[in-house]
């Protein structure tokens, strides 16, 4: 009986773990971070610290349409702030509004992405790298007023800190060994917090 009374406190103890753990979960909102699928594997950085996340990070002119950023795929739970993940990736985006008719104020508007590299690397003991295939972006400048690219971005929303978007595209400069083209399935979304210049 006394087994029974255990087996019940034990369950009962646990029933009440899952539930505080599936309201934390709720209460913490959608990740941070830049998430998709490019070159067919998953991209998942996150953003744990704001602006001055060492995994992912960037700096947004919202007055001129200028927007970098760093994206590498580090762990979630990190026992110091910066640990990747073993065989990581890396996104790196430069996207820059040359259209002066688009209000770059007043999103949602698209911008080509001018400059951006995409990074597979493997790792070995420790998550030392040992090699890498690396993508750029191609960028058409025959008219200077209005450059065509592999890859754009959609600012989506900007609420003074915080952007977030898509890019779309493809990054279609292979930098040898690297072959082919490092296309994003459908979109790479990205929403965490910015420094604004």
């Amino acid at each position: 009986m006394a087994r029974l009374g255990v087996i019940l406190m034990v369950a009962a103890v646990l029933g009440t773990m899952i539930v505080d753990e599936s309201l934390a979960s709720k209460k913490r909102g959608p990740r941070k971070g830049v998430f998709g699928t490019i070159n067919g594997k998953k991209f998942s950085a996150t953003n744990l610290e704001g602006a001055d996340d060492p995994c992912v990070n960037g700096i947004y002119k919202p007055s001129e349409g200028i927007i970098t950023f760093g994206a590498l795929e580090c762990k979630e739970k990190r026992r110091r702030q910066g640990a990747q993940k073993k065989n990581y990736k890396f996104v790196g985006g430069g996207c820059s509004n040359f259209d002066a008719a688009v209000n770059t104020l007043a999103p949602p508007y698209t911008i080509p992405c001018i400059a951006s590299t995409y990074s597979e690397w493997k790792t070995g003991r420790f998550r030392q790298p040992l090699s890498s295939l690396t993508w750029l972006t191609s960028v058409d400048f025959t008219n200077p007023l209005l450059p065509a690219a592999s890859l754009y971005m959609r600012i989506d929303s900007f609420d003074g800190t915080t952007v977030r978007g898509v890019m779309f595209g493809s990054f279609d400069t292979p930098q040898p060994p690297a072959t082919g083209a490092a296309v994003i399935s459908e979109e790479l979304q990205f929403e965490f917090p910015f420094r604004v210049q």
